[in-house]
């Protein structure tokens, strides 16, 4: 064979997951200029190899295509852990506000912010108050993110930083918390959360751009190529665009702006943005507009057709006087970016928001003009009717599904929502049924981007207290594969290049130091990424796993870990900052 002809790169001794819709199996795989030149037997593969191939073996391992998370808040993610954020997922109240002041007490100025993230409700006995965080805060406006984004925790300073009172007036969708006075207690969620973000100073340039540097790490650490941020402003995409120009970007971005509460700010996003000039678009592209629906139904502001078991349906958190207003509202911002030719992805929880953003997506067809495969999508799709199910499936509206959030939840909302509803809850088994292309995203930093925890429970059913939710909506695990490989290709147009480890595909690899589709799915979550390759190259690679013969960039792969093999990442995030 011309030696101008091998491979780059060989790797064997795995299992290799082609996961095409055959799901076909090798044993190697050999990669040129950054794309598969050929799968199959080690035999076969080898043929490929010359003088100066590299091999790199997997090590008994899984080599699959790389992950692709197709719900990420990409930039958030990063900046929401040290140093950028404190960690305030805490079991007590007393442990929280502990944190708070030690934090205070490291503050480099009298009136520096005090930011945090992570607090849960699943955990804590209550939300943290202003009669929680004053005592410990000194003065410094306290501001504490819950691990949704969902809602926020604020002290007395910021409250009247916001000019938020006994009489403040919510935004449609939005809950002011309040005690038994009807002073609110610092707790503000949905769209009340804007009442203070407002004040909030924004994080530097230099701050998110070294926070996406941080995620993009610890992404690689955990085999994900590529990722959907979604609802994102200009200049976070200035940011991205920069570093995809100078070529550090080591991750496939596709982006979803973030079209804002109403049709007038949806408007002036359209108007502000200018499409991408010098960018690869396989390394960074803009699909379309994220639009928020709803809120979730831990805190009862999904929208449902059926009320909560203690009352209320929940709501919009559109822009609108009344919810006939909200709802037209709904449907024209659909339209709007409908008609500019762009991917609508909506956060829709509720079973109720998700029959209205289909019949917008139906509606919004007719105005297409020439776009007639937008792939619009059903961001959450907690409780789809088999009705929309079928209508999603007929018009190729995608659905993306959140197993990792399902792990974390289990059945702990069956007060909230009921046991048909727990059982029904993200209705893997029902889309693909129907007919449904379902990706899947973890919805970093709501938990962790750990797909393989994902693919375990799309396949159990399983929360983190063990218990079942649903065992008619499992599903097998290559399916669950695809959801993260294949079908969320799918979701970013990009099913011609990327999504699986076809000859002429680009090389986004991910190699797993064991049998995949061999071992208990309750074991999944223990295995560990051995290797990463975007576009044929390393870029990381675990030293205690695979082998090859290059001196490839290395991460030491021991330390503290999060129960699940991996490095927390707040750990990451302190060793990629120094």
């Amino acid at each position: 064979m011309d030696a101008d002809m091998d491979a780059d790169l060989v790797i064997h001794n795995g299992r290799v997951l082609v996961l095409d819709e055959h799901f076909r199996t090798a044993d190697a795989i050999a990669v040129r200029d950054g794309r598969v030149l050929a799968v199959g037997s080690d035999r076969d593969v080898r043929r490929h190899a010359g003088p100066r191939t590299r091999l790199l073996d997997a090590g008994g391992g899984t080599v699959l295509p790389g992950i692709n998370d197709s719900h990420l808040h990409l930039n958030a993610h990063g900046l929401g852990i040290p140093p950028f954020s404190i960690d305030v997922d805490t079991a007590t109240i007393e442990e929280l506000t502990a944190v708070v002041r030690a934090a205070v007490a490291e503050a480099p100025s009298p009136d520096a912010w005090i930011r945090g993230r992570g607090w849960q409700e699943l955990r804590l006995p209550r939300p943290p108050t202003v009669a929680d965080l004053d005592p410990v805060s000194g003065g410094h406006p306290v501001v504490l993110d819950d691990f949704s984004w969902h809602a926020l925790s604020v002290n007395s300073v910021v409250l009247r930083m916001a000019g938020i009172t006994r009489d403040t007036v919510p935004p449609p969708g939005g809950v002011i918390d309040r005690d038994a006075d009807g002073e609110p207690t610092g707790v503000l969620r949905e769209t009340a959360q804007d009442l203070v973000r407002r004040v909030i100073p924004s994080f530097t340039r230099e701050e998110r751009s070294r926070a996406i540097d941080v995620t993009v790490r610890i992404l690689h650490s955990l085999g994900v190529t590529s990722a959907t941020e979604p609802g994102i402003d200009l200049e976070t995409l200035g940011i991205y665009a920069e570093k995809a120009r100078a070529g550090e970007l080591p991750l496939r971005v596709t982006a979803l702006l973030g079209g804002g509460a109403g049709p007038n700010t949806l408007r002036d996003l359209l108007a502000g943005y200018e499409p991408l000039n010098g960018v690869d678009p396989r390394t960074l592209r803009v699909a379309g507009v994220k639009i928020f629906a709803d809120g979730i139904p831990r805190f009862r502001t999904a929208w449902m057709n059926k009320p909560y078991l203690d009352g209320g349906n929940g709501g919009l958190t559109i822009d609108g006087a009344t919810p006939a207003e909200q709802l037209a509202n709904l449907h024209e911002m659909i339209e709007t970016v409908a008609r500019a030719g762009l991917q609508v992805g909506t956060h829709a929880c509720g079973d109720a928001t998700t029959d209205a953003v289909v019949a917008a997506y139906v509606k919004a067809a007719g105005h297409q003009w020439g776009h007639p495969e937008l792939r619009h999508y059903v961001i959450h799709c907690n409780f789809p009717s088999a009705r929309t199910l079928w209508k999603m499936a007929r018009h190729d509206i995608g659905a993306n599904l959140n197993a990792e959030i399902l792990h974390l939840q289990g059945r702990v909302l069956e007060p909230i929502i009921g046991r048909e509803l727990t059982e029904y809850q993200w209705p893997y088994r029902s889309a693909l049924d129907a007919g449904v292309k379902v990706a899947s995203g973890s919805d970093a930093p709501v938990v962790g981007p750990h797909w393989l925890q994902g693919v375990a429970t799309a396949a159990l059913r399983e929360g983190a207290d063990g218990r079942v939710a649903g065992e008619a909506e499992r599903i097998g695990l290559p399916e669950a594969l695809a959801t993260y490989t294949r079908t969320a290709a799918w979701q970013d147009h990009a099913d011609g290049w990327k999504g699986t480890l076809e000859p002429g595909r680009v090389a986004d690899i991910c190699v797993v130091g064991g049998d995949v589709l061999d071992v208990s799915p309750r074991d999944l979550p223990s295995l560990q990424v051995t290797a990463t390759l975007v576009g044929g190259e390393v870029v990381y690679e675990r030293s205690h796993g695979v082998t090859s013969t290059s001196a490839f960039t290395r991460d030491s792969g021991t330390g503290h870990t999060c129960g699940n093999g991996e490095k927390c990442c707040c750990q990451l995030s302190e060793e990629i900052l120094g």
